[in-house]
């Protein structure tokens, strides 16, 4: 494998005790059937595990439809890949699907620990006949991303029919929402710089959501809209970013201003 050690994800019915050195998991289908034809991994292979918080070095043990891999030690530090202190959201206005393929992939290479889609005034029209078959490639296309960049974990892809919903989702997540507008006052690395010493002072994790709007933009009605809800605004630059690229660079400057990359 030349040093390099693909990442897994453990079942979601694995229990999040303590595992240590000798278990053995075996991976959902998804993750086997990856693992023997994309990858070919073969007894004695290593490879990386998640489970919960922990990831472990591995070792591939057997396989045939599914693979089981032995925990050889838990990982901490940079060996551990990806670690971060704050949840980084994305709301993502519903855009043509390949640019949001491409949002949710490098978001989530980026760091972002949730994303949004929602259905917006500027977004195409669907029947929604199929939206469960989009869900269920978003998510997958997010895990891959995941696995690929060395991320802690998946971040949940979720769809919402409004602003409003999407308001009430983040409100129940206590989210600190953020409204990137090119014409903002101040850029969005000194507003949650800003934002991020306050709670380090406070001795609490800080947790926000970057809103990207639509290709066409936001509609006046649903500006207003939000900023009726106090949400706060930043510029992501001196540009203006396509739907698709806002959201990823939204992610990795709010990482990077919360000291978190």
């Amino acid at each position: 494998m030349s040093g390099f050690r693909p990442r897994f994800f453990a079942p979601n019915n694995t229990a999040l005790t303590p595992l240590g050195v000798g278990a053995v998991l075996t991976l959902d289908a998804e993750d086997s059937h990856h693992a023997l034809r994309v990858l070919r991994l073969r007894p004695g292979d290593e490879c990386e595990i998640v489970v919960g918080a922990a990831v472990y070095a591995a070792t591939v043990v057997w396989g045939d439809r599914d693979v089981s891999v032995e925990l050889r030690e838990r990982l901490e530090g940079a060996a551990a890949g990806a670690g971060y202190r704050f949840l980084v959201g994305v709301v993502q206005a519903v855009a043509r699907p390949s640019a949001l393929d491409w949002s949710i992939e490098k978001s989530t290479e980026a760091g972002a620990g949730l994303i949004l889609l929602v259905q917006t005034a500027g977004s195409p029209r669907s029947s929604g006949k199929d939206f469960g078959g989009r869900l269920a490639r978003w998510t997958r296309i997010a895990r891959e991303a995941a696995k690929q960049s060395k991320q802690p974990g998946v971040p949940e892809v979720e769809f919402c029919l409004s602003l409003a919903a999407a308001l009430d989702r983040l409100r129940s997540l206590e989210l600190f929402s953020v409204l990137l507008d090119p014409g903002a006052e101040h850029s969005l690395y000194d507003v949650i710089r800003s934002r991020g010493e306050v709670s380090r002072e406070e001795g609490q994790g800080a947790g926000m959501a970057l809103w990207v709007g639509p290709e066409s933009g936001w509609t006046e009605e649903e500006r207003e809209g939000l900023l009726r809800t106090g949400i706060t605004t930043a510029r992501l630059g001196r540009g203006i970013l396509r739907t698709e690229t806002a959201g990823p660079v939204a992610v990795a400057v709010a990482r990077l201003a919360l000291g978190d990359w």
